[in-house]
């Protein structure tokens, strides 16, 4: 998500911007889909793109928390946005190349060499090679460019947890009511949308400990996946093996990992954002918006600090508090999720309500964040 976007940002303040994608596949075809918190809509919003990049996408107009027994918890009313992954990735390319942003596909980066007077060399896997003054990755958990450009930050860690999501087909007994609605199951974490008559939208996490790479669960087909899913929500309400169940064509399915946050996200004139900076776990759905966010700011500060290297640390410093704040947050929701005996279960059903309420009225003021206004362009080399 930060690509394209810092890439639009960057070329409407006069920069030349080449964007490097690493897949060879079509990019509508990555991924499942995420919720867009009302913060990362605003980033569109303000770059004059969100209805075009959002166009895809579902209104989810509150969350609803039950537990395994199928008590209602709490409610959440914030409004958000469910979409797939790729059509939001597609958009934003294709926003990004009108903005006259260069793209260039099959690029998967695997040296990265500062030269004397701050410029840098970049290699890629193909053999060809390409130069720039300024380097940004926005290249996710598994980052690149953070392992080539700072060699002593930590990579990815392995967070416990797998994830998986697919659509399902239903009958007419789910009805589109512009809610998400969430399950603490007993060993594990559901939650779906109908996102029209007879479609659902789902997600369900749960944690194993011991990590299984993505090919391993590739290896797995949708049948075995669906049934171990359905499994392990047998003691859970009925509806959640039932969507499960429905799944109709690909499961995704994928293990999560995290960042420590980095002591330097930049050096020199290469900077790392989003989840190559700061991967938090999955559970507030904040890890594309933080992405967005990063995107819009770095090119807040460029525009007011043309010089790179002074612009990366002003960014760092501004939004190292906010993505350490989220991280906090997310440990706690993860903590609230799953917890592993009965009196703790008990003590979470009676906290929620409150606990969510209080989320609410963080989430309305922003935990406490706001975008930096948009600057005027200043002096771009």
């Amino acid at each position: 998500m930060a690509g394209p976007t810092v890439a639009i940002g960057l070329a409407r303040s006069g920069y030349e911007v080449k964007l490097y994608e690493a897949y060879a596949r079509r990019v509508q075809d990555v991924g499942s889909f995420f919720n867009l918190a009302p913060l990362g809509r605003k980033v569109l919003e303000t770059l004059g793109i969100a209805d075009r990049a959002l166009k895809s996408g579902t209104i989810c107009t509150g969350i609803t928390f039950q537990n395994h027994k199928g008590r209602w918890l709490a409610k959440n009313p914030e409004t958000t946005t469910n979409i797939m992954r790729g059509e939001l990735s597609a958009a934003l390319r294709e926003a990004a190349v009108a903005e006259g942003v260069q793209l260039f596909t099959e690029k998967r980066l695997d040296a990265l060499t500062e030269r004397p007077d701050g410029s840098w060399e970049l290699g890629f896997a193909d053999d060809s090679s390409a130069e720039a003054g300024i380097v940004i990755g926005c290249d996710g958990v598994h980052s690149d460019v953070r392992r080539l450009a700072l060699p002593q930050a930590p990579g990815a860690s392995y967070a416990g947890v797998v994830g998986s999501g697919g659509l399902s087909e239903v009958g007419e007994q789910f009805k589109v009511d512009g809610l998400f609605h969430m399950t603490f199951g007993l060993h594990g974490f559901f939650g779906y949308q109908t996102i029209r008559p007879g479609t659902i939208l789902w997600f369900e996490n749960h944690y194993e400990y011991e990590e299984r790479t993505m090919a391993e669960l590739a290896r797995l087909s949708n049948a075995e996946w669906v049934g171990s899913l359905v499994e392990r929500h047998r003691t859970d309400p009925g509806v959640v093996s039932e969507v499960i169940k429905a799944s109709a064509g690909e499961v995704w399915r994928w293990p999560v990992y995290e960042v420590q946050q980095l002591e330097q996200w930049h050096r020199g004139t290469a900077v790392v954002i989003g989840d190559a900076a700061h991967a938090i776990q999955p559970h507030l759905g904040v890890g594309a918006t933080l992405a967005l966010e990063d995107a819009y700011e770095l090119t807040a500060t460029l525009r007011r600090q043309p010089d790179a290297a002074a612009a990366f640390a002003a960014f760092q410093a501004d939004r190292s508090a906010r993505t350490k704040e989220m991280n906090k947050q997310a440990q706690r929701m993860g903590a609230f999720m799953a917890p592993r005996h009965w009196w703790q279960r008990t003590m979470r059903d009676l906290i929620l309500p409150v606990a969510v309420r209080s989320a609410i009225k963080r989430s309305e003021q922003g935990f406490g964040y706001r975008l930096q206004p948009w600057p005027p362009a200043g002096q771009i080399a």
